[in-house]
């Protein structure tokens, strides 16, 4: 029995000892595990708490350098503080309009600014960098780290050293003078925002930095420039390209000595075109195949589309087209129109589609703007500009665009493009559109209009030549030709058609976009009375402010000879001015020739304002005075006008030309009580009882240049004139 007790006993202890050792063993590697997972765990938390103080070090280094430039616009601009707290600067000096200049490399016209040492910034409105005389390249780091040329320029926004290769080496000037380094210590008494300049080890520093500032204003945004190939009947393509104003028709062939091709495979801007405006051209093809976009070549809708959305464009480009394309017809591969969002993307596109890297120094992706005016009237060299004077009324009708502000937002308003303005903001924030030129027709409101189909053509002397050539000419959609009703007239223009649309024989009247009816205004209003009537400025009110009020308005005094002779008391009123100004702009707009009028009312009477058309106009008036031809015992006076027309280097005219006089003009009274009897020869163009007659001048007839007056007297020795209704030419004066 004991034997079998003693034997039991050492089984279990023999049992616990395995257990004992089995736990140990466990844990054992728990506590490896442990420790291995711990040192894991500090390495990571050590790289991510060195990543985090990179991170900080970089995001104050990105602070220190933004607050520097801005702390330059303060130095270079005179503040004034608006009712609303909000500041506007206003350059000292015209050197202060763009950033100052620093650590320049010859050659890099795109290089603004580096870090260098010794910065010749200092004592000039920019700021110095504060950099230190150690090089990020030439000066290798105790650990052997250096930044490379190569580095510094894989933007490609310097010109590369080899022109013949896709690395990004810069030039020499650039490479030989890499960003100095920047040295940050935690010196608490430091007012340079923990800069210091040092010349040896300084236990302080706790980071470093070095910058290079580049301006991409003047380059081309990938975003919006190059146009497709355009296989349209001429004359459609060289309109299309030849419209001015727009990005969208830059011409990317042309990038000085780096080109981007598109006259044979691969089609290099059709594939960009392709790619960027994909929902809105559709292109054939996979990208970035050479084939991506072949039928660009053959098919002329798609650059009919391309231009048509880029005439349409409301955003300004700020934004990606909506425009939507079901690819495959199914209703769920539906694409859209795409964008560069950064510039790697754009150098990688270039890698894809392979044009030259060279011609990245010309590219960007974000040049654009809000495309806000910020004109101010100009000051005479010596004078002093008083900028508090700026803002009050003594100057409002030329003011600086920057100061006047939304002040009075009423409730709902929206701006005509859809944006809700905010009390403080400019009240003139984008540019007038000119393309709305084409609302206004010599027949009314282009909404009202007939929109006659591409064929048959048109001749010139049909009554809608005007709207089939805007369409299929100029290309302009029928789409936003009706988008010209009379209510967007009036509150882009002010102008109000004077009756019945599809008659030419009525005026536009200017009533501004506040008028009643057809009631005329009786003068353009300033911009701080835009502003506080809660509304935006219209076409009219924006030319009055942006042309300086002292050069309008200049008469003769009355005429040549004094009194009332000619007179020419319209001269002296500027509003008449500012609406021929503004008339004389839509008719080079338009295709008709015919002359807009602009009614208004500068006090009692009705004035009219007119156009310039490529038409002869009224050069000299001859006095013309003796025996006369009806009744020998009695004296008689005439006066002829002479037509010329100044557009010297206009084609002739096709067609006849229609004058139409208004007013009471004619033969009065005379001092032996002769008056003119209706029905005798010559004819008038208008007398007081038949104002507005039309009559037809021969195109057959040449009409020379204008002559000087004479002081002989002159006879007309063309043949007589002709019947009621016509013009003859009028023979030159004899030379005394």
């Amino acid at each position: 029995m004991n034997s079998l007790s003693k034997a039991g006993f050492s089984r279990e202890r023999g049992s616990a000892l395995i257990i004992v050792l089995a736990f140990v063993v466990l844990l054992t590697g728990v506590s490896v595990a442990y420790l291995s997972r711990t040192t894991s765990d500090r390495q990571v938390a050590h790289g991510s708490f060195n990543q985090t103080k990179a991170d900080q070090l970089v995001a104050s280094a990105m602070d220190n350098i933004i607050g520097d430039l801005r702390k330059e616009i303060v130095n270079g601009s005179t503040v004034i503080t608006q009712a609303d707290g909000t500041n506007v600067y206003t350059p000292t000096a015209a050197a202060n309009m763009i950033p100052q200049r620093s650590g320049n490399a010859a050659g890099a016209p795109n290089l603004i600014r580096r870090s260098v040492r010794a910065d010749s910034l200092s004592g000039s409105p920019g700021m110095p960098s504060r950099a230190s005389a150690v090089n990020s390249t030439a000066d290798v780091s105790a650990n052997g780290r250096f930044v490379t040329p190569a580095r510094w320029n894989t933007h490609y926004l310097v010109p590369k050293q080899n022109t013949g290769t896709d690395d990004s080496i810069p030039i020499d000037a650039f490479a030989n003078a890499t960003p100095d380094w920047v040295f940050i210590t935690s010196d608490p008494t430091n007012t340079d925002a923990g800069r210091r300049v040092i010349t040896g080890p300084d236990p302080l520093v706790i980071g470093r930095y070095a910058y290079a500032i580049y301006d991409e204003s003047g380059l081309l945004d990938m975003n919006v420039a190059g146009y497709p190939t355009d296989p349209s009947t001429a004359p459609l393509p060289a309109q299309r390209v030849g419209r001015k104003g727009s990005l969208a028709y830059a011409d990317l062939t042309a990038l000085g000595n780096y080109p981007i091709p598109n006259a044979s495979s691969p089609y290099q801007v059709d594939r960009l075109v392709g790619w960027r405006n994909y929902a809105t051209t559709h292109p054939t093809n996979l990208f970035p195949a050479a084939n991506f976009a072949a039928n660009f070549q053959t098919d002329p809708t798609r650059a009919a589309a391309y231009f048509t959305s880029i005439i349409n464009n409301t955003s300004g480009f700020l934004s990606t087209s909506t425009t939507t394309w079901d690819v495959n017809g199914n209703t769920r591969d539906m694409r859209t129109d795409q964008s560069f969002v950064q510039r790697q993307e754009l150098i990688g596109f270039r890698k894809s589609t392979q044009f030259s890297s060279n011609a990245l120094q010309y590219l960007s992706t974000f040049s654009r703007e809000a495309n806000s005016p910020s004109f101010s009237p100009s000051t005479p060299a010596g004078s002093t500009i008083d900028y508090a004077a700026l803002a009050t009324t003594s100057t409002a009708v030329n003011p600086n665009f920057l100061l006047r502000r939304w002040t009075n937002v009423p409730g709902g308003y929206t701006r005509f493009d859809g944006t809700t303005p905010v009390v403080g903001e400019p009240l003139v924030k984008t540019r007038f559109p000119l393309s709305r030129l084409a609302w206004i027709t010599y027949k009314g409101p282009s909404a009202v209009r007939t929109l006659p189909p591409q064929s048959p053509a048109l001749l010139p002397t049909n009554a809608d030549y005007d709207m089939w050539a805007l369409q299929w000419i100029y290309g302009i959609p029928a789409s936003y030709l009706q988008f010209g009703t009379a209510t967007n007239i009036k509150t882009c223009f002010g102008l109000t058609f004077g009756g019945a649309a599809n008659n030419p024989s009525f005026p536009w009247i200017y009533t501004n976009p506040n008028g009643a009816g057809i009631t005329p205004a009786t003068r353009i209003m300033r911009l701080d009375e835009v502003a506080a009537a809660g509304r935006e400025p219209d076409f009219f009110e924006l030319l009055q402010a942006g042309i300086l009020s002292g050069s309008l308005g200049q008469n003769t005094g009355g005429g040549v000879t004094g009194g009332n002779v000619f007179p020419d008391v319209h001269m002296s009123n500027t509003t008449h001015h500012i609406l021929s100004i503004g008339a004389a702009i839509i008719d080079q707009a338009d295709p008709d020739s015919i002359p807009t009028r602009i009614q208004f009312n500068p006090g009692g009477t009705a004035w009219t304002a007119y156009g310039v058309e490529n038409l002869p106009y009224i050069a000299q008036v001859y006095p013309i005075a003796g025996t006369s031809p009806n009744t020998s015992t009695q004296w008689a006076t005439y006066l002829l006008f002479q037509l010329w027309n100044p557009h010297q280097n206009a084609s002739t005219l096709p067609n006849n030309v229609r004058l139409r006089a208004d007013g009471a003009i004619g033969i009065f009274t005379g001092g032996n009580g002769q008056t003119w009897i209706a029905g005798t020869s010559p004819q008038l163009i208008a007398n007081g009882g038949n104002a507005g007659q039309s009559v037809i001048l021969n195109s057959a007839f040449s009409f020379s240049n204008a002559t000087p007056l004479h002081i002989a007297n002159t006879t007309n020795a063309a043949p007589a004139p002709g019947a009621a209704g016509t013009f003859v030419v009028l023979a030159a004066p004899p030379v005394p």
